[in-house]
């Protein structure tokens, strides 16, 4: 078989970088779902399967630990390798298949084995040397992370799946290059719906489905629907595979996939709370929410934290806003559907969090804080909780000196490629441990403030001018924007927002130095 063994490489995966991996994270869930963080500050992590190792260079670059990780596309590990030579940082990065990889004699133990969405891809016997590693080298504490696509929510579009192979195979997919191949793939799928199939009309999930695809990047699409294998099972089929490496179910890295109250209604709540064994319950968790996707973690030697333990670990937290204060929204869109954030509770923690420049803060000192004395202890865990698993806020560090400047080191490397290039859209943060989502535009804002300009108006120009250089413009409503002063008016909106909320808030998250004497003081660090 070649080298690929059936998986889809004509078309590079996507720049994507996945909070939940984060080791803080990883750290935090266990704390949620009570169970000991046995992570250490300096963690040894691997991640099986980088695609463009996004995600594993910024957990490097942020983290005086330990990064190891494979991806046999070799074209992948270049582009890997690129952005690992610009942080410097501990990283090893190869193109071994995971059965070479597992035969490595220089692998360390791990405190982190991590996976993201190939579970899926990946034949059996791939997944048995997975295990395998798993089994071997993750240390007794340490946790994995695998995120896959899963059943139930998948089972209404497994046939389209099965149109598009057998386009691949047996239609114009042969003859055609990647791009041509796929777009060739949805349209034959989509005429055989517009022909009176009556698949889709007895099944309006799988025609909303397949519209959605029409949308969607090329180059996921030919990862997620082209692979020879495409493997989906229950969550009862994954916790009892991973049985042989001792490994116990701990709970989601998407903090608001384990609160029913963000994901059940109120008779699937009660339901699920008669229900006493973890396996079984979750499984039943899925199929009452429809679930096509999960981001478990599963830890070797799992161990419960007892009340004031669990207390006393939440006190040590500290935490950080990722977005400003006025971009975090009333609502959020949840499994259950749109669920609001009630303003008497939230507002008072949004405020204390944006305090002080939008200063990192721990837990014992919100506890304390003026403007949430009327609320409840776990109140406050609650919401931060909240806050955290919707992506508005993150757990905080204090970075050493080394950590700070692998960050900066690889946050000049992502604003010179924001020059000829829109494929990365985070920047990384010593205070996080990891990536911050940051559009192409506010990259550019940043890179300008570099550059030493400071109000919006110089901001303006210079994103202008840059765009104006390489014959760009912006959109608006669908629509080209041609006109100079049409540009700069909407570039100057941005800019002025930018100046007065996203500045202070980069600068708190050390992805823009911060004026003299800002920042997280050693003493709030220790």
């Amino acid at each position: 078989m070649a080298w690929s063994y059936g998986y889809f490489t004509d078309l590079n995966y996507t720049h994507g970088y996945y909070p939940e991996m984060n080791p803080a994270m990883l750290r935090l869930a266990c704390l949620c779902n009570a169970v000991e963080p046995q992570l250490p500050d300096a963690p040894s992590y691997l991640e099986l399967g980088f695609g463009q190792g996004v995600t594993i260079n910024m957990l490097a670059a942020a983290s005086s630990g330990t990064y190891w990780g494979t991806d046999f596309n070799p074209a992948q590990t270049v582009e890997a390798r690129k952005l690992a030579d610009a942080s410097r940082a501990d990283i090893h990065l190869y193109d071994d298949s995971f059965e070479e990889f597992a035969n490595r004699r220089d692998l360390p133990d791990f405190d982190v084995i991590a996976l993201h969405g190939i579970w899926s891809w990946i034949s059996e016997n791939n997944r048995k040397i997975i295990t395998d590693i798993i089994r071997r080298k993750l240390r007794p504490g340490g946790v994995a992370y695998i995120s896959y696509n899963c059943l139930p929510g998948w089972a209404p579009v497994v046939p389209i799946r099965q149109l598009m192979s057998l386009y691949q195979d047996y239609g114009g997919g042969k003859m055609s290059r990647p791009i041509e191949m796929i777009e060739g793939a949805v349209q034959f799928a989509e005429e055989i719906a517009k022909a009176g199939s009556y698949y889709f009309r007895d099944n309006p999930f799988a025609r909303h489905h397949l519209e959605h695809m029409g949308k969607q990047g090329r180059n996921y699409l030919g990862h997620e629907y082209m692979n020879a294998v495409w493997h989906l099972e229950h969550f009862s089929d994954m916790a009892r595979s991973l049985d042989e490496a001792k490994l116990t179910y701990v709970g989601s890295a998407r903090l608001l996939d384990g609160i029913d109250a963000f994901q059940l209604n109120e008779e699937g709540t009660r339901f699920v709370s008669q229900i006493g064994h973890p396996i079984m319950r979750e499984t039943v968790r899925d199929f009452l929410v429809n679930r096509r996707f999960r981001t478990d973690i599963f830890a070797k030697g799992a161990r419960p934290l007892p009340g004031r333990e669990h207390r006393d670990a939440w006190c040590a937290l500290a935490f950080v806003l990722v977005v400003p204060e006025i971009d975090v929204p009333k609502k959020i869109m949840c499994a259950r559907g749109e669920v609001a954030l009630p303003a008497d509770k939230y507002d008072l923690i949004l405020e204390a969090l944006a305090d002080d420049g939008y200063r990192p803060k721990r837990v014992e000192e919100l506890l304390k804080h003026d403007k949430l004395r009327k609320l409840k202890p776990q109140d406050i865990v609650d919401l931060l909780t909240v806050l955290t698993g919707a992506g508005f806020a993150a757990p905080a560090q204090g970075p050493s000196e080394t950590v700070s400047e692998q960050c900066r080191a690889l946050n000049r490397h992502i604003l010179q490629r924001a020059l000829v290039s829109m494929d990365l859209h985070h920047m990384v943060s010593p205070v996080t441990g990891g990536g911050i989502g940051l559009n192409h535009m506010t990259q550019l804002f940043v890179l300008a403030t570099t550059a030493g300009k400071e109000g919006a108006e110089a901001l303006a120009n210079y994103v202008w001018d840059f765009l104006d250089s390489t014959g760009e413009r912006l959109v608006r409503d669908g629509n080209k924007i041609e006109a100079k002063d049409e540009n700069l008016k909407e570039i100057r909106i941005l800019a002025r927002k930018f100046v007065k909320f996203g500045r202070p808030l980069l600068q708190a998250l050390q992805i823009i130095d911060a004026p003299e004497g800002g920042g997280w003081s050693n003493e709030a660090k220790r």
